[in-house]
């Protein structure tokens, strides 16, 4: 009989796992939640060298509309890398595709709940299809869809 599918809740220190394509069951979720704080958007934007000012410069942020600066969409994105990565599927799992829509700007301090949930699994090629959500309390900022093979 097979298992029903489990919300796992993880946070920076919960060990990974090494889940194997056989251990995974539609409706299996990872949950995190995150503030980015200024050391993280830092990290991000010397990696990626993306100096637009609507990321730094509150004065240009708030001519376009926005309160103040805003995250890179990027920046955001990286941690469903984590829990793809370490968690759901976790450890075996190596990214092939992903489809992102940012729904709405992400800020410094802002809560964010990331959720993977697996949507699919094809045994016999051992792809697992993740659906990706990050929700504040102003409602869906990013979603999207994720495919990995497990090795």
């Amino acid at each position: 009989m097979a298992r029903s599918s489990q919300l796992v809740v993880v946070d920076d220190h919960t060990p990974s796992r090494a889940l194997t394509v056989d251990d995974v069951v539609v409706g299996d979720a990872v949950e995190q939640r995150v503030s980015f704080n200024q050391e993280m958007r830092d990290a991000f934007r010397i990696v990626a060298n993306d100096r637009a000012p609507v990321h730094d410069d509150e004065r240009f942020s708030r001519d376009r509309g926005f309160g103040q600066p805003i995250l890179q969409g990027l920046c955001v994105a990286t941690r469903f890398s984590r829990l793809i990565g370490m968690y759901l599927p976790g450890e075996y799992a190596i990214l092939e595709k992903v489809d992102l829509k940012f729904r709405r700007p992400s800020y410094l301090g802002q809560e964010i709940v990331f959720r993977v949930t697996v949507t699919r699994i094809l045994r016999p090629m051992r792809v697992i299809k993740v659906e990706l959500a990050a929700v504040t309390d102003l409602g869906e900022q990013l979603a999207g869809e994720a495919q990995c093979l497990m090795r």
